[in-house]
């Protein structure tokens, strides 16, 4: 059957919901509940469930689930520019309705955590419940040093990605190995860069979520100091993905020895 627009959006909001909707809960369980869950397990957490949303979603959309994924494809891939909007709008959408779902789950649990540390949504304090929707930097880490982050992180992320889908690497995993390596890319990155900025890598995975506690109480101090939420979790991977065609197209596959 003919793949519709309509399809393919359709899977891109659900492939995001999924893997945010399970990464935020993460979260929420860190935070706000008590839980003892490590910084590696959190990364981990992350990884595999952008595993699967894009296992979910790749047979249909190919489950980008990530604008910077899809600017990035529409420069380097060819992948039809008119889908890139309806495919961001279906990522953000996915997002946000992850954030609003996460919430209703885990509202209880947020509301006495904030009673209990007298935190007052809407103020900077209040950044410490936002933070678990929406990225935020960490301590003494400056805009411009967060913004290199997470551009490098993401490039990191979409290198791997075109090296794992491309069908003229030899060495590419097979059947569905590709979205598993990708999860791990993202927990990798986690791991190591995670505590300079929450590892956002996706403007979806972000801004979506953060839609969200704009409009639950947190309001725009939930865009943090210097329009932060603006700024570096949208275009920092959005730069970082398209740079990394240039590394792969003009520096990689050149050299790849002729069929």
């Amino acid at each position: 059957m003919k793949k519709t627009i309509y399809g393919e959006c359709f899977s891109e909001a659900i492939g995001t919901f999924l893997f945010v909707l399970i990464g935020i809960a993460s979260v929420a369980i860190l935070v706000a509940s008590g839980t003892v869950v490590s910084y590696w397990e959190l990364a981990i957490v992350w990884g595999l469930s952008v595993s699967l949303g894009v296992f979910v979603a790749g047979y249909v959309s190919g489950g980008h689930i990530n604008p910077a994924v899809t600017i990035s494809l529409a420069c380097w891939r060819k992948f039809p520019r008119n889908k890139v909007a309806p495919y961001i709008l279906a990522q953000i959408s996915g997002a946000f309705i992850a954030a609003l779902v996460s919430y209703c789950l885990f509202q209880s649990t947020i509301v006495s955590f904030e009673s209990a540390n007298e935190i007052v949504r809407g103020t900077e304090g209040g950044l410490a419940t936002a933070g678990i929707f929406a990225t935020f930097p960490g301590e003494n880490v400056g805009l411009l040093n967060a913004f290199f982050v997470e551009f490098l992180i993401t490039m990191i992320l979409m290198l791997v990605i075109f090296v794992v889908t491309d069908t003229n690497n030899l060495t590419a995993p097979t059947g569905g190995l590709a979205a598993l390596v990708i999860g791990i890319t993202v927990a990798l990155c986690g791991l190591a860069f995670g505590p300079l900025t929450g590892f956002a890598m996706n403007p979806a995975r972000d801004f979506g979520p953060r839609l969200f506690t704009l409009i639950a109480g947190w309001g725009t101090a939930a865009l943090g100091s210097d329009f932060y939420g603006l700024i570096v979790p949208i275009f920092g991977p959005i730069l970082g993905a398209i740079f990394a065609g240039v590394i792969y197209f003009k520096l990689i596959t050149p050299y790849y020895p002729k069929k």
